[in-house]
């Protein structure tokens, strides 16, 4: 069946709304508010991201954050499209579910990485579901799922540490088990893209297809960001995989550290809010497209803001952390000897400054490539610096698929 429909076994999900408490709010305020700027020492340029988020910048934001940034109001509009939780495999899950217009949208499972979150996406939901709104044809909708990753947001921390390949197995028990939606199309960035590669891999019967936007499991021998190529490889693959883990030596300390001392970070982010704030800010500076564009037009600040206060208001600042744990433990990331990812695979190769689409000869080894779009503009966070294109290629990849 082309699904798009929710049967009767989703009433077991229990509708969710946004409510963080007024002294949660106060805590935050309070502890920003009381940064002790006099005593931060920045011995670089005012300007300069080298070594982290400029004190000018932070200051800036905190100034923001504390004084126009307006909470509830943007709370009110993360409401504005449907929240559920529901139980998988022992697993609270939260989602956005947006049921599509006309009698057969097709189910789409939209997937986020670190340190964004669900929200990334809500800006998306309605154009997605409801084209028709916008100029566009009902026949384009898609029901839309948006689930927040275990231990991100509104889904709480799982007992033990959980990569992509576990996550995988929870996601698609939710769509097929609790939603019923029959088959399904996945996107993912960042992590999203982990998982979305693992539902292609282990639940193809249930996946019409992938979309992504960063390629994060490749062929044997060959694993992301390693220099590390096969016997066989091109000159195009070994200058793209030198490229690749120099980008990866200067940017990579932050992971090494959520996959190492998860804990010792986690003590400064569960007490400082404008640390955790400099944390995410710098990650999203770092991987966004501003060759053209000042960073505060790729990301605006109250966006920004909300996704630092998403990781406050659910305390999941060091829980977030522990996928990158579990990186290590599922040893996902390469496939095994002559195994390959069956699903069609639609690749939107944006310009990443830190984590760049290999060429697509590199892609076809671990999938099967039947799109490759090369976008002009935009990083690591399309949904926010560039929403239109990405739209347009996950309905355009879309209308080729069997569901």
């Amino acid at each position: 069946m082309r699904g798009g429909r929710i049967r009767s076994r989703s009433l077991g999900m229990t509708p969710f709304r946004i409510a963080v408490p007024d002294a949660t709010l106060s805590r935050i305020r309070d502890r920003v508010t009381a940064f002790r700027w006099d005593a931060f020492v920045e011995p670089v340029d005012a300007d300069d991201w080298r070594h982290g988020p400029p004190r000018a910048f932070m200051r800036a934001l905190c100034t923001r954050w504390t004084g126009t940034y307006d909470w509830r109001a943007r709370e009110r509009a993360m409401n504005a499209v449907p929240h559920f939780t529901t139980e998988v495999d022992g697993q609270t899950l939260h989602l956005v579910l947006e049921r599509g217009s006309g009698s057969s949208p097709r189910p789409l499972l939209l997937l986020h990485g670190w340190p964004y979150s669900f929200h990334s996406y809500t800006g998306l939901v309605e154009r997605l579901a409801h084209p028709e709104r916008f100029g566009g044809r009902v026949e384009d909708a898609f029901t839309v799922v948006v689930p927040s990753l275990p231990g991100y947001d509104f889904s709480p921390p799982p007992a033990l540490p959980v990569g992509p390949r576990r996550i995988a197995g929870l996601l698609d028990r939710l769509m097929t088990d609790i939603l019923s939606v029959g088959r399904y199309l996945v996107h993912g960035g960042d992590w999203g893209s982990a998982t979305a590669a693992m539902l292609g891999l282990h639940h193809a019967d249930s996946v019409s297809g992938l979309h992504l936007t960063m390629s994060s499991v490749r062929h044997h021998g060959a694993p992301p960001r390693s220099n590390r190529v096969p016997e066989d490889a091109s000159a195009e693959e070994r200058v793209f995989a030198a490229r690749e883990a120099e980008l990866w030596h200067e940017e990579s300390a932050y992971a090494r550290i959520m996959q190492t001392r998860p804990l010792k970070l986690g003590y400064a982010m569960a007490d400082s809010p404008v640390g955790v704030a400099a944390w995410i800010a710098e990650a999203f500076h770092a991987w966004s497209d501003l060759r053209d564009r000042p960073f505060g037009q790729a990301i605006p600040p109250d966006m920004l803001l909300d996704e630092i206060m998403l990781y406050l208001v659910t305390d999941a600042a060091n829980p977030a952390s522990w996928i990158y744990v579990a990186e290590a433990i599922e040893n996902y990331q390469t496939l095994e000897p002559g195994q390959r990812i069956d699903v069609p695979t639609a690749f939107a190769a944006y310009p990443d400054p830190v984590f760049p689409m290999p060429p697509r000869g590199v892609l076809e080894r671990a999938h099967r490539v039947v799109r490759h779009t090369v976008m002009p503009r935009g990083g690591h966070f399309p949904f926010f610096e560039d929403p239109e294109p990405l739209i347009a290629d996950l309905r355009g990849f879309a209308a080729g698929l069997s569901f």
